[in-house]
């Protein structure tokens, strides 16, 4: 249990292990508005066109919406985000799929970098 300040009330809520959050700081005006979230995590990828601007970014987090009508929603699951107004909400199964993907697209991206490397180096003739 975890005291959280809802609708100006000092209250307890269940909170799990993982959960980050403050549900004192973060005033709610609904208990039914008391989310929980873990440690955020991400990165952004920046362009050679312009070092102070991120191209995009992507961010997740463990994350659980206990009041939610969606059962999956009130489970533990991984939020995926991006900066929009939509993010994605994937099960555990779909986070380990998407991870193995992000790991090939690495793998596609260091193996790019070596080429470009090289080109540059002048290693690479036509």
């Amino acid at each position: 249990m975890a005291p959280a300040l809802v609708a100006g009330h000092r209250i307890l809520v269940e909170c799990p292990a993982w959960c980050v959050v403050d549900h004192v700081r973060l005033h709610e005006q609904r208990v039914e508005d008391v989310t929980h979230w873990g440690e955020f995590f991400g990165t952004q990828v920046s362009t050679l066109l312009d070092d102070s601007t991120a191209y995009c970014e992507l961010f997740g987090r463990v994350n659980a919406d206990p009041s939610h009508p969606d059962p999956r929603m009130r489970a533990a699951h991984v939020l995926v985000g991006n900066g929009s107004l939509e993010d994605a909400f994937l099960t555990p199964d779909m986070a380990d799929e998407t991870a193995d993907e992000l790991i090939e697209f690495a793998v596609q991206l260091k193996a790019a970098a070596r080429v470009a490397r090289a080109a540059n180096q002048g290693l690479l003739t036509a």
